[in-house]
């Protein structure tokens, strides 16, 4: 009995050593690991918008792969998706944001344990141009806020080039970061995710003023719901009815109709000016329910670029954009003396590297400084 005993225990399957046990690893599909990897993101601290970056580059990597996962990617694989990157109409700096995008995604996957190396860092970075940025002048300021139409166009053209703030800031503040009377508002979560004080001239504070209202919480820029005109028709009763399309809840467009009147309206010119006062007193409506205190209602950061890149147009300027309102903003700070210091506050850099670059744009300054200390001037 004790014989067979010990063969049993002889049979028996082996233990995993320790290092053995260790070795073995949880194995995901691509969906998951870049799942895993937003979530890395997030936890990091990482922006929005940079989020949504490199999660949309770890998913065309993985799209590049067909069937490959992410985890047997080498460094032919990454070099191959490079080449495929500059065969397409894409700018440089993107294409090296691409880069920079896996680089990260595979140092998420080596602290994860699912790859050995960062395959992406064996491969240069290309040594990109140094371009300055785009500043209008003081004058063609002027003309951009002269071409505004509406309280809207005005106050987002003021504030954003008063306060130099970055587009996603202006799109995100709310009526409750802003002080008129002081003239200040509160930047949250900006850039690098830290708050900042920011600062706006008298001009700016009676536009948002008038664009405001009454208005003391929500959304600082509200999007303009869109209501067709509409069309009326009268039945054999003799009752106006009127008819529109909206959008609905899920994104779709939806036919909506109200009994404008009967005799009380004896033209059918009547009543289209009836379904216009009706259709204006639903606009407003909605623009009060958007006023709320909710994300509901806010002007996106592409509509905030359309309404400036119209206005421009308007204008009669070209390259206009929203980070030009920032660009100008400092430039025209330091011809008239700003220290950089102060600058870089304003501007929200962490360091004097990223604000140097408006230095060469201050060129009037600079030459008044020339011309007064150059021996030969």
């Amino acid at each position: 009995m004790t014989d067979l005993v010990n063969l049993s225990k002889n049979r028996a399957l082996p233990r995993l050593q320790s290092s053995e046990a260790k070795s073995i690893r949880r194995i995901f599909n691509n969906d998951q690991l870049i799942e895993r990897f937003g979530r890395w993101l997030q936890v990091c601290g990482k922006a929005e918008n940079t989020r949504i970056n490199y999660v949309l580059a770890a998913k065309q990597f993985a799209k590049f792969l067909v069937n490959k996962p992410l985890t047997a990617a080498t460094k032919e694989d990454v070099r191959a998706w490079i080449f495929s990157l500059y065969t397409r109409p894409l700018a440089p700096a993107t294409i090296q944001h691409r880069l920079d995008s896996i680089r990260v995604l595979f140092d998420c996957l080596q602290l994860g344990g699912q790859v050995r190396a960062s395959v992406p860092r064996y491969i240069l970075r290309r040594k990109l141009p140094k371009r300055l940025p785009h500043a209008i002048s003081e004058e063609e300021i002027e003309r951009l806020i002269a071409a505004a139409r509406t309280p809207r166009e005005r106050a987002l053209i003021e504030l954003g080039y008063a306060s130099a703030l970055r587009v996603s800031e202006l799109a995100h503040l709310n009526v409750e970061d802003l002080n008129l009377r002081a003239r200040s508002l509160i930047v949250r979560r900006g850039k690098g995710g830290n708050d900042r004080v920011g600062l706006f001239g008298k001009q700016a504070a009676e536009a948002l003023q008038e664009y405001l209202g009454g208005r003391q919480s929500g959304p600082l820029f509200i999007a303009q719901p869109k209501v067709q005109g509409g069309g009326v028709s009268r039945d054999r009763r003799g009752t106006w009815r009127g008819y529109w399309r909206e959008d609905s809840d899920n994104g779709r467009r939806r036919m909506r109709s109200v009994r404008l009147g009967d005799y009380d309206l004896p033209t059918k010119q009547r009543a289209r000016e009836a379904l216009k006062e009706f259709l204006a007193y639903q606009l407003s409506r909605a623009l009060s329910r958007a006023g709320r205190p909710s994300s509901k209602g806010r002007l996106s950061v592409r509509g905030l670029y359309r309404d400036i890149v119209k206005v421009a147009k308007r204008a009669g300027i070209s390259g206009v954009h929203p980070h030009t309102l920032r660009h100008s903003c400092a430039t025209h700070c330091l011809n008239r003396g700003m220290d950089i210091r102060f600058l870089m506050e304003v501007l929200g850099h962490t360091s004097l590297i990223a604000t140097q670059k408006y230095l060469h744009l201050a060129t009037a300054n600079l030459k008044k400084t020339h011309d007064k200390f150059f021996p030969r001037g």
